[in-house]
């Protein structure tokens, strides 16, 4: 079974990947194991170039989730340069090496991806479950504050960037509108149930497809 996870920033997705592996032994895609497989995937790719691309990236530093890098800038310079001269730009090669990554993983099946666009890469396929994860802006703004021991102007600030940020990253990628519900199997609010009513919920949602396979 393959789990795929997407929600605003903040909202608890990423608690509730790590919890909900823990809960069903899954293997957690997080960023070390993806760049794993990217190097493996024989492509000429930066980690810096990789990270820019990488819309759920959990380690960015406060700095780099407020302004791009000189790097990331200059990646995005080039980025625009291709295009315009009518050349493969790199965020094309990135959609590839996404859905093949994604593929590859849930080919080895009992995994959880957070974001990437897994779920449009994963559509159609009977082994999957898309979640979406929602909570009120109020509560979002609160997790990054704690997360990153900032002021309430400067989480609303983040929040509302990576939002942004997300939705720009997976409309580009997918053509799809980010956010849409009818995108996922699975809506879960955390507003309601917390990190772990979530995770149980979810552990509940598995044995229940599981069983009907069966």
């Amino acid at each position: 079974m393959v789990i795929t996870i997407g929600g605003n920033y903040g909202s608890g997705g990423k608690a509730l990947a790590e919890r909900a592996a823990e809960m069903l032994g899954y293997t957690l895609c997080d960023d070390e194991v993806i760049k794993e497989v990217v190097k493996d995937s024989g492509v000429d790719m930066t980690t810096e170039t990789f990270a820019y691309f990488d819309e759920s990236s959990g380690k960015s530093s406060l700095s780099e989730i407020q302004r791009l890098s000189s790097v990331q800038a200059a990646n995005y310079r080039s980025m625009i340069s291709s295009i315009v001269m009518d050349v493969a730009p790199l965020d094309k090669r990135m959609n590839v090496i996404q859905e093949r990554i994604c593929k590859a993983l849930a080919d080895k099946g009992n995994c959880i991806i957070l974001g990437r666009c897994a779920d449009y890469y994963l559509r159609g396929r009977d082994d999957v479950i898309s979640i979406f994860v929602t909570n009120t802006p109020e509560n979002c703004v609160k997790r990054i504050m704690e997360h990153f021991s900032i002021d309430e102007k400067a989480a609303k600030k983040v929040v509302k960037k990576t939002d942004e940020r997300r939705s720009d990253y997976y409309s580009f990628f997918t053509g799809k509108r980010w956010a849409d519900l009818n995108n996922y199997n699975i809506v879960l609010q955390n507003q309601c149930l917390g990190d772990e009513g979530c995770a149980q919920l979810l552990k509940a949602i598995v044995e229940i497809k599981e069983s009907c396979k069966a």
